[in-house]
């Protein structure tokens, strides 16, 4: 890894705990550059505003998501688990960088140019996530599948349609509390499990 490319995983590093501590409005570029030693010239040649550096850190998020689901992948086992298991670790990164996905959600509206392509391209990452979950199903023959991305992009619809139906009945349409989370957490998973098993395979 080159110079450039540590001092800018430094700065993505130290502006998450700045951000996942304090939120997006609460933290200044100048503070970040202070828990870094580093110039505010410095910090502004590898991102040139508080939304690009935001959104770099969320999409910084993300990928250390995805990579530790796509090594509990690689690793094989039971799909049902391993899909429940992504459910655990999407909550607890949330609950993890509470007022980082707070502050994006409460702006999803009206979301700069760079964290809206981020949303995007992380949508399309979850998608393709859990292909690979439900494919080691469906080559243990557990369950059957005719269209693996569309039943995969129904499934994601289906979670995050369900966590804005929850919080209608809890009369709160912004982002769920840490205690509502863990409401969210066990219906979805009931909901997985009616899901998954509609998939199980038939013998025909």
């Amino acid at each position: 890894m080159g110079n450039a490319d540590v001092k800018r995983i430094k700065i993505l590093e130290a502006a998450t705990r700045r951000f996942a501590h304090f939120g997006m409005a609460k933290t200044t570029m100048s503070e970040i550059a202070k828990d870094l030693n580093f110039s505010k010239a410095l910090l502004y040649y590898y991102f040139p505003d508080k939304n690009s550096l935001y959104s770099a850190v969320f999409e910084y998020v993300i990928d250390k998501m995805i990579e530790e689901m796509e090594t509990v992948i690689d690793k094989g086992g039971n799909f049902e688990e391993i899909m429940m298991y992504s459910i655990d670790m999407r909550v607890k990164a949330i609950n993890q960088y509470y007022n980082l996905f707070e502050y994006t959600m409460k702006m999803v509206k009206e979301l700069p140019d760079e964290l809206e392509q981020v949303f995007k391209e992380s949508y399309l990452r979850e998608v393709e996530i859990i292909e690979k979950i439900l494919k080691i199903g469906i080559d243990a023959r557990e369950i059957q599948v005719d269209d693996l991305n569309e039943t995969a992009r129904i499934l994601l619809y289906s979670l995050f349609g369900m966590r804005m139906g929850i919080l209608k009945d809890m009369k709160n349409m912004l982002f769920p509390t840490k205690e509502e989370f863990d409401h969210i957490l066990s219906l979805q998973k009931k909901m997985m499990k009616i899901f998954l098993n509609g998939l199980r395979y038939q013998q025909r």
